[in-house]
């Protein structure tokens, strides 16, 4: 093991709390700082060059019930040298209500490199995730290899993997997905109409080609390729950020309809 974290969140009154984090190898974090409306931010972060051959890193979060924690990498990874695979592997678990924003920086392969990167995300009913990952190629790399699956409770709803090359990577890639388990089909509906509506705006603007596709039981997949990574996450980003906002008015008016 080249580098682990592990990190536990719950809610406390107003905001939410770190109560147990562990870091181990060349893994690292910052200390948690609070969002507004309450959620915490982490900072993760790797001592050295980055995923070098052979090297394995492994990240666990379970965010207890309403707990929202916001995650974000310091710098871009990059994958190096040849020989034996690097590998990344991380596992959250939100439980009830919880919510968790992970905006990666990119990965980037440089010569000769091979890396596989997966997550697996499983959703407890009323829990949310926005998520974001790009690649930008560089030079003549061996293969990257990545897989994202997410479950709502023990059902499978986003299993995405892709084994790209050069060839098949001649510019810079995202993914993101806006996912809610036990989100209703009208509301999921409307959220994806609305991220291909932004998406036809935006992609233009930031330069980027994007796709908009709708999740198993409901959420919206979103793929971004431009010339320009920082633009493709860029745009990501801000897709991710409206689709929150918007539904976090319908739950409002929601609740308001409902007391």
């Amino acid at each position: 093991m080249t580098g682990s974290l592990a990190i536990a969140a719950e809610r406390r009154g107003g905001r939410t709390v770190i109560p147990a984090l562990r870091q181990e190898g060349l893994s690292r974090c910052s200390r948690p700082f609070t969002e507004p409306g309450g959620a915490a931010r982490l900072v993760l972060s790797q001592l050295g060059p980055g995923f070098v051959r052979d090297d394995r890193y492994e990240l666990d979060a379970r965010l207890a019930c309403d707990a929202e924690l916001r995650l974000e990498a310091q710098a871009a990874g990059r994958a190096l040298g040849s020989g034996g695979i690097s590998r990344s592997h991380a596992r959250f678990a939100l439980e009830r209500g919880a919510g968790l924003f992970y905006a990666g920086e990119p990965l980037i392969p440089y010569d000769g490199a091979a890396h596989a990167a997966a997550a697996n995300v499983t959703l407890a009913p009323g829990a949310w995730l926005a998520w974001l990952d790009t690649i930008a190629p560089h030079g003549n790399f061996d293969v990257v290899f990545s897989s994202f699956r997410a479950f709502y409770g023990e059902r499978l709803v986003v299993h995405d993997v892709m084994r790209l090359t050069p060839e098949r990577l001649p510019e810079a890639l995202g993914s993101a997905y806006y996912l809610r388990s036990g989100i209703d089909e009208v509301e999921a509906g409307a959220l994806v109409a609305a991220a291909g509506a932004l998406a036809a705006q935006l992609g233009p603007r930031f330069g980027a080609r994007i796709g908009v596709g709708s999740a198993e039981a409901g959420g919206v997949t979103l793929r971004a390729r431009g010339p320009r990574v920082r633009a493709v996450r860029a745009v990501l980003a801000t897709l991710l950020a409206a689709l929150r906002s918007i539904e976090t008015s319908y739950e409002r008016n929601s609740a308001a309809a409902a007391g």
